[in-house]
């Protein structure tokens, strides 16, 4: 299995999805709400960044009761995808417009 540093695994992770830290004890879920402890003192809280989770490598598999289907999935990467492709369009727009043009 491929390690992932937690930024490595934010980019990778997919709907339905779980991570798991090294030490096999800290693992969580990618859902439609975001990330989800699954198991320790926060399990099924949001996940929030903190400076640990950054000092740990992570793997990413499939999770066994996975009730995210592949046209769920599809519709999420389709929606990520047009969020950032909106915001490089936007910034686009800011940087190009007249008032930023100097004469």
């Amino acid at each position: 299995m491929t390690g992932y540093t937690f930024g490595q695994m934010l980019e990778a992770i997919e709907l339905g999805q779980v991570a798991e830290a090294e030490d096999g004890i800290r693992r969580m879920k990618l859902t439609s709400e975001g990330m989800i402890w699954l198991t320790g003192p926060y399990a099924g809280r949001i996940v929030e960044v903190r400076g640990y989770l950054l000092s740990d490598l992570w793997t990413i598999r499939e999770d066994d009761g996975n009730e995210s289907s592949a046209e769920e999935r599809e519709q999420w990467r389709r929606k990520r995808t047009e969020m950032l492709e909106n915001q490089w369009f936007e910034r686009r727009a800011r940087r190009l417009s007249p008032s930023d043009i100097e004469e």
